[in-house]
């Protein structure tokens, strides 16, 4: 059976179907072994077990299997059941990559762009491009919007805006959140806002609480109204879950947020406050008529220079990317 069937398996019939799992992997069928070693790493229907998930992903790759070999690599990369080793993860993703697996081209290409040598851009550049244009799979979308990254911002490739759209879009269109998101803020920074809001309120929707807390803190540094409620629902929808680490982020920015309308309500109407006021109080000296038309007159006057100068300022600032 493939791991594809075997998954199947695991949701049709789960109760018998672990057990047929294990007793597989033990017969050293590989794609048992991967399925196996994932069922122990997730601990989904058995104790999680990172270190002996370990083992089975490296008995895959010993046999040279391409999913094992990416395995290993992401538990070196991740520190999952054995000591991270970010050199013995470019290798095992190497071979994975080499074989033609996907995940392993896109793994690779990450773990050479945070080496941070700018000698290695060239082959990331060229990894994402071949997993983008391999399929529409998860790793796929995944390397659509890193590609995209790369032709915005011209690493490796002069830039092109152009080409850059057109991967964020696709990439966008066919559900990944990322591209989704950079995509938004390139077309609001264009002054397309209404397709931008369209866009985020997609990705914050669809996506999970791990991405929306990572979009909620870039959106919530923007100075764009627009773009700070996106990050807000985005951490209001983290909160529904209860954690409370989230719910105390969410009521502190609800709290500021209300801080900042309470003062500039204040400041407003300060600012629209008559410049002489009628008080309860006699006053002590009676106005002629010339003499009050010529104070309502200053005043009239001095509140519309006070208008004008509690007006706000167009703001512009620019866009944080998303993630590779």
């Amino acid at each position: 059976m493939t791991k594809a069937q075997l998954r199947d398996l695991l949701v049709s019939n789960p109760h018998d179907a672990t057990r047929w799992v294990k007793a597989a992997a033990e017969a050293d069928i590989i794609a048992a072994q991967i399925v196996w070693g994932q069922l122990l790493l997730d601990g989904t229907r058995v104790a999680r077990d990172p270190a002996a998930a370990f083992v089975w992903f490296e008995r895959a790759a010993q046999s040279g299997d391409p999913d094992g070999q990416n395995m290993v690599g992401r538990c070196y990369e991740q520190g999952w059941g054995v000591e991270a080793n970010p050199k013995l993860a470019t290798e095992f993703f190497e071979l994975a990559a080499a074989g033609g697996h996907v995940w392993g081209q896109v793994n690779l290409a990450q773990m050479l762009m945070r080496g941070g040598n700018p000698a290695d851009r060239p082959r990331s550049f060229e990894l994402f491009r071949a997993a983008a244009e391999g399929g529409t799979s998860k790793a796929n979308l995944k390397a659509m919007n890193s590609l995209a990254r790369f032709l915005e911002e011209g690493w490796a490739v002069s830039a092109n805006p152009g080409r850059a759209l057109h991967w964020y879009r696709r990439a966008a269109a066919l559900g990944d959140h990322w591209a989704q998101y950079n995509l938004a803020t390139i077309l609001h920074a264009g002054g397309d806002v209404y397709a931008a809001d369209a866009w985020l309120e997609r990705a914050v929707a669809n996506s999970d609480d791990g991405f929306r807390r990572r979009i909620a803190q870039l959106l919530l540094a923007r100075s764009e109204p627009a773009l700070r409620r996106h990050g807000l629902e985005a951490l209001k929808r983290v909160a529904a879950s209860g954690r409370a680490a989230d719910v105390q982020a969410y009521a502190a920015v609800v709290g500021e947020a209300a801080t900042i309308g309470s003062k500039r309500e204040q400041a407003k109407r300060h600012t629209e406050q008559p410049a002489t006021e009628t008080h309860r109080a006699e006053p002590r000296y009676r106005l002629t008529s010339i003499g009050r038309r010529l104070v309502g007159i200053l005043a009239y006057r001095f509140e519309a220079i006070s208008r004008r100068i509690a007006r706000p300022s167009n703001a512009t600032s620019s866009y944080s990317k998303g993630a590779l």
